[in-house]
């Protein structure tokens, strides 16, 4: 009888461990609604009269990503290219900020249009952000829901303890039921949730004071308003605004030192847009209100 009880003790705990195995790993699928959301061009996604260039080009990620980085160089790596690239052509983001000015651009250099061999000198030398949008064009084009993504990227570099404001995509696989990311600019594709800090995760830690502020780059010299414009900036994509990363919203600028230049209704409308961010699929209705009733946030 001893032996019975401890036999059944032992089945009730691999049944309690199944189902707590099975509701970690149910993955509750985003609505048709959401994922039509992200199949849309917006105004800065739209290749407008140059879609025409996006008929031949490859259709796996790995290939479309690395087609990208045929056309685009990040600022930071164009001393890899010696002199070959005009200095006045060292950065082109504020100059087309769209992905029709891109690819206006692009064919002026090289009317062949989206070419694996396109030379150096007729690349673009575009942050990001452009390389992001580019991306989501592309796929959007060929019927695959993505959006772009705000935070800090944790593999910039040798030191794995640094985060460097960065922006990068979210794909719908439509086999796994999920969203995976891949980072267009660095060519990463399908990697680890861990090594990238969502701009939520980035405000939480702000707001917990477990922020390590000698660790967090950005264009701002402070880390509270980087942490911000991040909220700002991911609310932005995930409602597909998708506007110029520059475009600061009055409620970012006021933020000069830290997160007490702001009242507290504002501080709190930071706070909430944060929670609704770790859950876009779920709460992007919310998202939307959210920048629909606040002056502040657009």
């Amino acid at each position: 009888m001893k032996y019975g009880k401890r036999f059944l003790v032992i089945i009730l705990v691999i049944l309690l461990i199944s189902v707590l195995y099975a509701v970690k790993e149910e993955k509750p699928e985003p609505s048709e609604k959401v994922l039509n959301t992200y199949l849309q061009y917006s105004p800065y996604t739209d290749p407008g009269p140059f879609e025409y260039v996006y008929d031949n080009t490859p259709d796996s990620i790995e290939e479309i990503c690395d087609l990208i980085k045929k056309q685009l160089i990040h600022p930071f790596d164009i001393e890899k290219f010696g002199d070959t690239i005009p200095k006045n052509r060292a950065f082109g983001d504020r100059s087309i900020p769209t992905v029709e000015g891109m690819l206006r651009e692009l064919l002026l250099r090289d009317n062949r249009g989206l070419e694996s061999s396109r030379k150096p000198q007729n690349r673009l030398v575009v942050a990001c952000v452009h390389h992001s949008l580019l991306l989501a064009s592309l796929l959007r084009h060929k019927g695959i829901p993505v959006r772009i993504r705000a935070g800090n990227a944790k593999y910039i570099g040798d030191d794995k303890r640094v985060r460097i404001t960065h922006v990068i995509c979210e794909v719908w696989n439509a086999h796994n039921n999920e969203w995976f990311l891949v980072d267009p600019d660095r060519n990463k594709i399908d990697f680890d949730r861990q090594e990238f800090e969502f701009a939520c995760e980035t405000w939480q830690k702000l707001r917990d004071e477990r922020i390590e502020r000698k660790y967090y780059f950005s264009r701002y010299k402070s880390v509270d308003q980087a942490a911000a414009h991040l909220v700002w900036l991911d609310l932005n994509y995930l409602v597909k605004a998708e506007e110029p990363y520059w475009n600061d919203p009055p409620l970012v600028l006021k933020i000069k030192n830290s997160i007490n230049d702001i009242s507290a209704g504002e501080l709190h409308l930071l706070d909430r847009t944060a929670r609704l961010l770790e859950d876009p699929d779920h709460n992007l209705d919310d998202l939307v209100e959210i920048v629909k009733n606040n002056t502040g946030m657009h």
